[in-house]
């Protein structure tokens, strides 16, 4: 009877590894819960399927209520409702009750329906709950807080949670989870929010994170400060490897190299583009005080990128310390192929390929295939999962299109229908109505008319199945596109795209046609739409005219000059990040810059923030 409760479980579960069948135990089911804490999803619901058809009523309850959040977080939505739907819980039990809205949690996560966890999860678990329960329950409250955007509350739950941790690596990932949540906010945020005084848990992880975000390159500094917060924090529970990480660094980690090459292709087509760069790249060391950089020498490798190598070599012949570039995609492959590379290497562009780097090679550039990643992980967040694709006709569209639909459908997500347009047009009704069926839909008119043999009155109907539009497009076409889906009842789509739909400079009157667009881009681009002014007040008045004509750019060469003392940092401690002109920056295991936009929508023909603490 137990071998079949199990195959049946295991058909029901759609889950393998049934090998063996396990007994009922306290062992078995402190492992089913373990492989829950730990993300072991599968294996858990497995398991807890098979203890409770083995256990006394009093807990065949809480097993199934196990197994069916289990199955939640599997994606396994439609089974996991299911054995929820079967459970019959007393409504007396406290412990039975809490469990059963624990279960509806882990639903509404793996739903993606954020304001539903903080119905469920109102009241707070009853005292003699189970610790691990409790720590979920905190944890599920912060994961709707990250959905939601709301990074600081992100923090704040998860240090309830570590109370009712015992793992020591559960208690990482979540210190580690704490740092990230409270990294991506600006140290003036750090600042104004942290109201409660030591020894606050959460507030002495605000100014620790304030500390090591301001005086990231300045070691002198970050060891003096962070040696003034134990004296406030003394009892405080990060662990002693960040606190040795921040208080061991030296001058040697950040140090800027004293001689550095700067390899642009400066008469070529990109002639415009890389003048931008070195603008940039010079403003960001005449700007900066204490670097000690004693030269910086600009080489010009034209159109042939062949040459690369050849400059390169010439460079470090001549003392470069480190290089800076080249610009361009084939540049950037061919040196990467010649590795090893004698000293470090900043390229301002991604290799064609994203394997493995060479150990002195890093590569830092402002992608659109990055930047089309972006707007699936936020669009997953914001709860979507039907998507509607539009870009342009020829290989720019074709890149983000691919790179968007990699990440989407990774992440679980479906592309109801995608289209492309000549961006040479000014008229782009075509591919919307196919999008949209708007010609199904007067097919059908026509039909009705025809058999009823009689006018009506017809508004044509959208498709229904789309839950967002991901528009690839530079303004010119994202000014048209926008008010022709609203001309085809198409308002209420939300709409995402990538910076490109931004020209970077405020046109309240032309924009206007694209309020409600949302889209993620760069602080030093969104200056003067958002508190972020840092940098750009200082050296306003000598950006040059490629430095306006391409903001970005510019803003690409401020970053290469500034990132180069934190690249050390970057690359020993995973949880750092630089607060950059690009964005809030971060290094992968390819050591590949990776940057973490700003996100705004369009109001009243100009971005507004959407960041929310």
């Amino acid at each position: 009877m137990i071998l079949r409760r199990f195959l049946l479980a295991c058909l029901i579960t759609g889950l393998t590894a049934c090998a063996s069948v396990p007994q009922f135990s306290k062992k078995a089911l402190n492992e089913a819960e373990d492989l829950f804490m730990h993300g072991k999803y599968n294996e858990a619901a497995r398991l807890f399927t098979v203890l409770s058809g083995q256990a006394s009523p009093n807990i065949k309850t809480e097993l199934r209520l196990r197994a069916a959040a289990a199955m939640a977080r599997s994606n396994l939505i439609a089974q996991a409702r299911q054995t929820l739907a079967d459970v019959s819980v007393n409504n007396r039990n406290r412990h039975q009750v809490f469990l059963y809205h624990l279960t509806l949690g882990h639903l509404a996560i793996a739903e993606r329906t954020p304001e539903d966890i903080f119905i469920h999860l109102r009241q707070r678990p009853p005292s003699k709950t189970k610790r691990l329960y409790s720590a979920e329950y905190y944890k599920l409250r912060a994961d709707a807080h990250t959905m939601l955007g709301k990074r600081l509350d992100t923090a704040r739950e998860l240090v309830k949670r570590e109370i009712y941790l015992r793992n020591q690596d559960l208690k990482d990932q979540n210190q580690r989870a704490i740092w990230d949540a409270l990294a991506t906010l600006p140290t003036r945020d750090l600042q104004q929010y942290r109201t409660t005084p030591p020894p606050n848990t959460l507030s002495g992880w605000m100014h620790l994170v304030q500390i090591a975000k301001s005086y990231q390159l300045d070691p002198d500094k970050l060891k003096s400060e962070v040696r003034r917060w134990k004296r406030s924090y003394p009892k405080h529970p990060v662990d002693d490897d960040i606190l040795s990480g921040l208080a061991t660094r030296s001058i040697s980690d950040v140090r800027h190299p004293k001689h550095i090459a700067l390899i642009l292709p400066l008469s070529s087509k990109y002639a415009t583009a890389a003048e931008a760069v070195r603008d940039g790249f010079l403003a960001a060391y005449y700007s900066t005080t204490g670097h000690k950089v004693e030269s910086i020498k600009v080489y010009d490798i034209g159109d042939d990128p062949s040459n690369v190598t050849d400059t390169y070599d010439k460079a470090i012949s001549e003392g470069a310390q480190f290089v800076v570039g080249p610009l361009d995609k084939e540049s950037v492959t061919r040196l990467k192929n010649e590795e090893p590379l004698p000293i470090p290497t900043l390229a301002l562009n991604y290799a064609i390929e994203a394997n493995e780097s060479p150990t002195n090679l890093f590569q830092f550039g402002l992608s659109p295939e990055e930047e089309a990643r972006q707007v699936a992980e936020r669009t997953w967040l914001d709860g979507h999962v039907h998507a509607a694709v539009v870009v342009p006709n020829g290989p720019w569209g074709e890149r983000v299109h691919h790179a968007f639909k990699e990440r989407w459908e990774l992440m679980g997500g479906q592309i109801v229908t995608n289209q492309s347009y000549d961006a040479n047009l000014h008229d782009f009704s075509e591919p919307l109505k196919i999008m949209l069926d708007i010609d199904k839909s007067k097919l059908r008119y026509r039909k009705l008319s025809t058999t009823l043999k009689k006018s009506m009155k017809y508004t044509p109907r959208r498709r229904k199945d789309i839950d967002f539009i991901f528009l690839a497009a530079f303004p010119k076409q994202a000014r048209a596109i926008r008010p022709q889906l609203k001309f085809f009842h198409a308002t209420e789509i939300p709409v995402y795209s990538t910076s490109h739909i931004f020209t970077g400079n405020l046109n309240q009157e032309k924009d206007r046609d694209m309020d409600g667009m949302l889209f993620g881009d760069m602080p030093w681009v969104l200056a003067e739409t958002t508190a972020h002014r840092s940098l750009r007040t200082d050296i306003e008045r000598h950006i040059t005219s490629a430095g306006n004509s391409f903001q970005r750019l510019y803003a690409l060469g401020i970053d290469a000059f500034s990132i180069l003392g934190a690249l050390g940092p970057l690359r020993s401690y995973s949880y750092e990040r630089y607060d950059g002109e690009t964005g809030s920056l971060s290094l992968d295991e390819q050591q590949r810059i990776r940057r973490q936009l700003t996100w705004v929508r369009f109001r009243s023909g100009q971005p507004a923030s959407l960041d929310r603490q």
